[in-house]
């Protein structure tokens, strides 16, 4: 699935009737996807059964550019809503181009999904027919429902008369090719050779045909290897070798030197960021089992030692002890930032907790309180499982999501509150000018489109915690992926990007199949800004359909440019006669643990990565 095109403004609501379908219920006739009634049972298409094919078939008033498809459901979850669905388009009825392969969440939620509407040579995909077909629905052996079936795209008549011919244009192209590839393995050289130049159609890259020539016609292996030499070092193969599946290997990380030295204690809840230019990595404080610890560490890559840089950082002016809070670096300016903690109101005697706000200076060593309580400031309360990122270009940080820390009062008057918590929006403070903006609060529920197409709209994005966040530098893009907002339920979408610049965010459907990382609240993830990457490391998550937890090791890889996801590990047994035996081969899964990522010292992103991994401190 492409991502969405944003700049357009002529993308509109597209006009269609029903041209044909496989079957239907009585009553649920196929005419019923064209009014949103959310409240009324009866309003939607429902098939006979589920037995293949089972389809719809939508004619556009007018050949179109078709980007977006938005789907309504009714105001409760039902077993007949589309748990995979597949969506073709094309010129006739009987053309199909698949345009999407998704899934729609069973709940009430409106959902808007970006169509595959471009060729690989950037020419887009004119289309006057649509097919909907129903794979699976999320009641066993039931048939499938579709309530409401919005179309969005560009029916410009000047711009489809253009892309009409460029798409025809295509597909004589590619159809010429094929001839081509054909008389050319059947050695028909001479009609190979007359069409070739009467058409004027390259075949493929001058390499490969000269490839061609020198292992089939003249059976040159010398030559061959030679050439073979020169693609590699002239970069041809790059985008091959970057699809190769990965190789996993866990390597503990032990200290050189002497073992008797001084290194952090155990503990869950610390924070980690790592320094890729200077091969450092930080440990701040955490939750050692009886107290919350403010303890700073560095680690260093290159000799595999720990230093403590201080037992206690409130005594030189940082933050107190404290546990689930978040840290992130400026490696450009050498700062490290700190935000939020965990806090047992009810325990505590005194005055409300405030969210203070820390920076350290690397080169000075020495800590400086920003600011007392960001919310004064118009930043975010006090929070935990939050997550932050550094924009150093802009010398901006990110904050999103996270749990508020309630006052006593409101713990004491609402008992409720521990079952539905309050969550921080997204927040953004830029460094130089001391000021903290709302960029989307945390309004999930009032959900608002902008003519049936997600913008950036305040609503778009709920707010979690135990999620992750990441920055892609090079696109301006902030990932976010996973999280939870209630015990047992995953409303919130489980993957979406913010772009810096627009302020659009945009849902990236998972996939409906199971090729796709399970969303839960341990899951770790980092991001290779060269190679376009997510790394995701998942061991405690939600089995949606059992609704139970599941404990497992599973490192996940996202291709940004692909829109695809790859497993390259994971473990099959969690007893404890299997981890007893592995604890020295590859970790055991465990949550409330800190994941970083060594840009610099990558051997190769496509064969293997670095991962650090705290307490175990692995090597991935």
């Amino acid at each position: 699935m492409d991502e969405p095109s944003t700049s357009s403004n002529l993308c509109k609501k597209l006009s269609y009737s029903i041209h044909s379908y496989s079957s239907f219920l009585p009553t649920y006739a196929p005419e019923n996807i064209l009014q949103d009634n959310q409240k009324d049972q009866s309003s939607r298409w429902s098939s006979i059964s589920n037995s293949p094919p089972q389809y719809l078939i939508l004619k556009l008033q007018n050949t179109s550019i078709v980007k977006y498809i938005k789907f309504g459901k009714y105001e409760r979850p039902h077993v007949c809503n589309l748990k995979r669905f597949k969506v073709y388009g094309g010129l006739e009825d009987d053309t199909k181009i698949e345009l999407l392969y998704s899934g729609l969440s069973n709940n009430s939620e409106i959902e808007t999904f970006n169509l595959r509407h471009t060729l690989e040579n950037s020419t887009m995909i004119p289309v006057r027919y649509i097919r909907l077909e129903p794979l699976e629905s999320w009641g066993s052996n039931f048939n499938y429902s579709l309530w409401y079936v919005e179309l969005h795209g560009i029916d410009d008549s000047h711009i489809i008369s253009n892309e009409i011919s460029r798409f025809y244009q295509f597909r004589e192209e590619t159809l010429i090719r094929l001839c081509l590839k054909h008389f050319r393995q059947n050695h028909y050289d001479l009609a190979a050779n007359v069409l070739l130049h009467s058409s004027h159609v390259t075949l493929e890259h001058p390499f490969l045909s000269q490839l061609y020539e020198t292992i089939v016609t003249h059976g040159n292996y010398e030559m061959a290897e030679i050439s073979m030499d020169q693609a590699i070092n002239d970069g041809f193969l790059e985008g091959f070798m970057k699809s190769q599946s990965f190789k996993p290997v866990w390597s503990l990380v032990k200290e050189h030197g002497n073992a008797s030295k001084k290194k952090p204690c155990m503990r869950g809840g610390h924070q980690m960021c790592i320094d890729s230019a200077a091969g450092i990595i930080y440990l701040l404080g955490g939750w050692d089992g009886q107290k919350d610890l403010s303890d700073l560490w560095c680690f260093t890559i290159a000799t595999g030692t720990w230093r403590c840089i201080s037992v206690n950082v409130e005594e030189h002016g940082g933050p107190s002890p404290r546990s689930c809070h978040k840290i992130c670096i400026d490696m450009e300016r050498k700062q490290i930032f700190v935000l939020g903690r965990f806090y047992e109101v009810q325990s505590y005697i005194g005055d409300y907790p405030q969210s203070d706000f820390y920076v350290y200076d690397i080169e000075q060593n020495q800590w400086t309180l920003i600011c007392a309580d960001t919310s004064i400031m118009g930043g975010p309360k006090l929070i935990f499982d939050h997550q932050l990122v550094m924009d150093s270009i802009s010398s901006t940080i990110y904050v999103f999501g996270g749990r508020v820390v309630a006052s006593s009062s409101r713990c004491g008057a609402n008992e409720s509150h521990k079952q539905n918590p309050d969550f921080s929006g997204f927040y953004k403070y830029h460094v130089p000018t001391n000021t903290w903006t709302c960029i989307l609060p945390d309004t999930y529920h009032e959900i608002k489109y902008l003519d049936g197409v997600v913008t950036h709209n305040p609503q778009s994005v709920a707010s979690r915690g135990g999620h992750s966040i990441l920055l892609h530098s090079k696109l301006r893009r902030i990932y976010i992926f996973g999280g939870q907002r209630q015990r047992m339920v995953q409303r919130c979408p489980e993957f979406l990007w913010y772009d810096i610049e627009t302020g659009i965010t945009q849902s990236m459907p998972m996939p409906a199949t199971v090729d796709k990382p399970p969303v839960g609240y341990t899951q770790r993830a980092t991001i290779d800004t060269d190679n376009d990457e997510i790394y995701i490391l998942s061991s405690l998550s939600k089995d949606k359909d059992r609704k139970e937890d599941k404990v497992q090791n599973a490192f996940w890889v996202y291709f940004i440019k692909q829109n695809k996801w790859i497993c390259i590990y994971k473990n099959h047994n969690s007893d404890e006669q299997y981890w007893n035996r592995m604890q020295h081969i590859e970790p055991c899964p465990r949550f409330a643990y800190q994941l970083v990522y060594d840009q610099k010292n990558k051997v190769d992103a496509s064969i293997i990565n670095t991962d650090y991994i705290f307490p175990s401190l692995l090597l991935f």
